[in-house]
């Protein structure tokens, strides 16, 4: 009687180290899947912050400066029945009005900042909505757009709520 291997238990072998190996390299896959989600969603919340944070130095300088607290955010305050979008350039300390989608986001690597100018195209659009609730508050929307590779379209939004405190 000859000994050795047939071709039904080789195949069952290398099925079963076949599986042995996809496991791992599957869950290693969706390790870095979700590891860069989790970085593009913390890059998203730090420019979303950012935005906010410009917006209300803008209304606590016009207070400084003797001006209305909205001064200088016209074009992004929406009124009821007319929704305004805008840009801001931390960085180069611009707003611009967009009515459809902002431009990407640039990064300069030499800088280490975000911008609008100068660097490469990152994944990210910040779009700013400040809505005037009363004449003494105002409600701002950060909100930060991507696509992921795998999964999608994704988006990161902040509010919050500022206020004339004359």
């Amino acid at each position: 009687m000859k000994q050795g291997f047939t071709l039904i238990e080789t195949l069952i072998a290398l099925t079963v180290l076949i599986m042995i190996i996809i496991g791992p390299l599957s869950l290693a896959t969706k390790s870095i899947s979700a590891s860069i989600l989790s970085q593009n969603q913390i890059t998203a919340s730090y420019l979303a912050q950012e935005a906010v944070e410009y917006i209300i130095n803008i209304r606590d300088n016009n207070f400084l400066g003797g001006n209305g607290w909205l001064d200088g955010l016209g074009l992004c305050v929406s009124t009821p029945g007319n929704d305004k979008n805008c840009c801001v350039d931390v960085r180069n300390d611009n707003i611009k009005s967009y009515p459809g989608q902002c431009d990407y986001i640039k990064y300069d690597a030499s800088g280490l900042y975000y911008n609008y100018s100068i660097g490469n195209n990152t994944i990210f659009r910040r779009i700013i909505k400040i809505t005037r609730i009363t004449d003494y508050e105002a409600r701002i929307e950060a909100t930060v757009q991507w696509s992921e590779k795998f999964g999608g379209q994704k988006s990161f939004t902040l509010q919050e709520d500022i206020f004339d405190w004359k």
